[in-house]
């Protein structure tokens, strides 16, 4: 064929050239047709401006005919508006020819919709079109089948070429064997594959017999796991050297020398993620280690706040705004803690003072006492006050003390008003240090309120339950605002704990107590604000030991607050010299300092030691997410061939753009859209999002959607990258579509 030589065309373009360039022609012809004036069409607005001259001078009996009218213009004005045309300077990505029938149909692949039958010209939406799945799925040559509106439809696929535009002319056209791109008038052939080839060349291939990689420990690793067993225990490290290994190792070690200090049932591992739950479990058990209590933080903390407070409401918002969840993470919120005790401690003197005629003497002395418990400042009272007061008054003071004592487990108002109320909100902000905006605030006191509010089911409650139901069965509210309704958020479960702690000192209501362990193992601690630490501290007995396990560098959470490891370790009320892993084993060395590189700022001094050599880093630009879907297909189709027992995490950064790249790489690959931390931690194609795979580890890892747009340049997504491309074991593909990240070395 004239031009498939790597030198330039000698006679003009070549056929493959000339026929893409006959069939854009014939597209922008169509699509000039299509953006045109319709035939007898008033201009936008003319017909309704028309109707509004009637209206003006039309009588009462003609207005609603008028006003019907006017509504349907108005609609038509609107569905006109809507209609989408592709874009001139880059009408489609990909040309598909396939024969059906006997006869030949050439498809393009788009953003946008465009049918023009007496030109051939045939646009489909790449997401939406049954046929688009061809491109996808099938390589030239290869027979097809597909299903459009109930038929089955059989055909071939003839040709399959990718291509780009530059300033709204044809910039390169993908050929078998490679590459057609301009250069000025002249054509070029470059030889090269659609997208890279991922397998590993330098990694064994995996088989279904591969060993669990979490069994065995370096001498380093070793000696931690064999800490004196009351002794707590921090594990600092990067990515892949072993802080889950090494807690999960201190478990198994713990049970099996002290059975009796250290049973299953008093041992519990927080995880920050039900994937990292999933796996923890499996390491344990593969260590032959049964009973201990695995449990995502919010799970565990959901179950015993239910237990000791047993008014909460039975939901959870389905989508409570980030504003309520920062705040009531942050660490300022002590301040309006202090501030509430405060104002309880005023109450109570208050209204003793009233009740028992003491003359203000009574507020002077409560409200001079600085215990931070409430309990301890009322039982001060009574050993002092209430032992000076001499006869009846003394033994009625002190009742009174007892009575108000008994209350203070009672913390259901005062949560009301530490989330609810505006001016103890106003103190959480003036305590931030600027941390947090002023128009927090109203936000949060909004959401409270109306989850402080009735249901419909209980404002309705008079009527009768059949004129209540829906027809698709859900709650009246559902969808709405109102589903927010007589709900808790999971943020309010250690909010509740401090308050109980701070007014009763104790951890423990009528109803129940917060569980205690002789063994706590904290991974990814990191990710927690103190005041849920602080929780997790009260349930370790006062003799149990903690295993303490992170890195600052994979902290994703924006509302997690970490400050220090200092910090978190005195939210545990624990002290600990940090022991370091220098060692990442999980992953080559090029993957390693790639890694480095992402954190900026956040990178510690010294890269770290990766003494596994392995493939580089590869990044591929496209255009835009239609050709990312088509190297993507590509490479996961060779590399199923090269690899086929390869675990393979496409790892996107949050759970939109995840769905969106699940859709368009199952369009011509198998894989899974991972929720909730359903990995199968097998063989396989999973697409998840960055928050989904902390601790976890892969084959291969390809971040699909390393534009500008999702990773701009902030610390948090540096961090956030950093955990994606950690995770792979083998190798790392980051594909760009459209503008890369700025945080990718140049």
């Amino acid at each position: 064929m004239e031009g498939t030589g790597e030198g330039p065309f000698s006679s003009g373009p070549g056929p493959v050239v000339a026929e893409e360039l006959r069939l854009l022609a014939r597209t922008h012809e169509a699509l000039a047709e299509a953006r045109g004036p319709r035939r007898g069409a008033r201009p936008d607005g003319e017909g309704l401006r028309a109707l509004r001259d009637e209206w003006n001078t039309a009588g009462e009996e003609d207005r609603p005919a008028l006003l019907a009218q006017m509504h349907e213009e108005r609609a038509r004005l609107e569905r006109a508006r809507e209609d989408r045309f592709p874009d001139p300077a880059a009408p489609y990505f990909a040309h598909l020819r396939v024969r059906v029938a006997g006869r030949v149909r050439d498809v393009m692949l788009g953003t946008a919709p465009l049918l023009d039958g007496k030109r051939g010209v045939t646009i489909v939406e790449w997401r939406k079109s049954p046929i688009a799945e061809v491109f996808f799925s099938c390589e030239e040559g290869e027979d097809y089948e597909i299903e459009v509106d109930g038929r089955v439809i059989e055909g071939k696929v003839e040709e399959r070429r990718l291509l780009t535009f530059e300033g709204g002319a044809l910039a390169s056209i993908t050929v078998p064997g490679g590459v057609l791109r301009r250069e000025g008038d002249t054509w070029r052939f470059e030889p090269g594959a659609w997208a890279p080839r991922l397998v590993d060349p330098t990694s064994p291939r995996r088989t279904p017999e591969t060993r669990n990689p979490f069994i065995t420990l370096d001498a380093e690793q070793q000696a931690l796991v064999n800490r004196e067993s009351r002794a707590p225990l921090l594990v600092l490290g990067s990515a892949g050297s072993g802080k889950t290994t090494v807690a999960l190792h201190r478990v198994a070690a713990l049970r099996k020398r002290f059975p009796d200090v250290f049973p299953a049932k008093r041992m519990l591992v927080l995880v920050p993620e039900p994937g990292l739950r999933r796996l923890s479990e499996r390491i344990l058990e593969g260590l032959a280690v049964e009973g201990v209590l695995v449990r995502t933080f919010e799970d565990w903390i959901r179950a015993e706040a239910r237990r000791v407070f047993s008014w909460l409401p039975h939901r959870e918002p389905p989508d409570p705004p980030f504003a309520a969840c920062r705040l009531k993470r942050h660490p300022a919120l002590f301040a309006a803690i202090e501030r509430l005790i405060d104002e309880d401690t005023g109450a109570i003197a208050r209204k003793l003072d009233r009740l028992l005629g003491f003359r203000g003497a009574l507020r002077k002395a409560l409200e001079a006492r600085n215990e931070p418990i409430l309990w301890d400042r009322l039982r001060a009272i009574e050993a002092g006050l209430g032992k000076e007061t001499p006869g009846e008054k003394g033994r009625l003071l002190c009742e009174a003390l007892a009575e108000e004592q008994d209350k203070l487990a009672r913390v259901r108002g005062d949560h009301r008003r530490l989330v609810g109320d505006r001016a103890l909100l106003a103190r959480v902000v003036d305590a931030s240090d600027g941390d947090l905006p002023a128009g927090i605030v109203e936000q949060v006191a909004a959401h409270t309120k109306q989850q402080l509010a009735m249901t419909s089911e209980e404002a309705y409650a008079h009527v009768d339950a059949d004129r209540l139901a829906t027809l698709d069965g859900r709650t009246l509210d559902a969808g709405t605002p109102e589903e927010t309704s007589d709900t808790v958020d999971v943020e309010d479960y250690a909010i509740l704990f401090e308050l109980l702690h701070r007014r009763t000192g104790a951890s423990a209501t009528k109803a129940g107590a917060l569980s205690r362990y002789a063994h706590i193992v904290l991974d990814e601690a990191q990710e927690l604000a103190p005041i849920e630490l602080r929780v997790i501290g009260r349930a370790l007995d006062p003799e149990g030991s903690v295993t303490v396990a992170g890195d600052a560098a994979q902290r994703i959470d924006r509302s997690g607050h970490f400050r220090s490891w200092e910090a978190v370790m005195a939210a545990l009320s624990v002290r600990s010299e940090p022991a370091f892993l220098e060692t990442s084993y999980r992953s080559p060395r090029p993957v390693v300092e790639f890694a480095h590189v992402i954190l900026g700022a956040d990178a510690p001094a010294e890269v770290p030691h990766a003494p596994r050599e392995g493939a580089d880093v590869l990044r591929t630009i496209v255009p835009g997410e239609g050709h990312a879907a088509a190297v993507l297909c590509e490479a996961l189709r060779q590399l199923r061939a090269d690899d086929p027992y390869a675990s393979v995490a496409i790892i996107a950064r949050d759970e939109p753009s995840a769905r969106a790249v699940h859709e368009a790489v199952s369009r011509g690959m198998p894989c899974r859209l991972v929720r909730d931390g359903d990995f199968s931690f097998g063989p396989g194609i999973e697409v998840t999002e960055v928050a989904e795979v902390k601790g976890l580890e892969f084959d291969y890892v390809i971040v699909p959607d390393a534009s500008a747009k999702i990773w701009p340049d902030a610390p948090d997504h540096r961090r956030a990258l950093h955990v994606a491309v950690t995770r792979a074991m083998r190798r790392v593909w980051i594909v760009s579509p459209g503008e890369p990240s700025p945080i990718l070395p140049q």
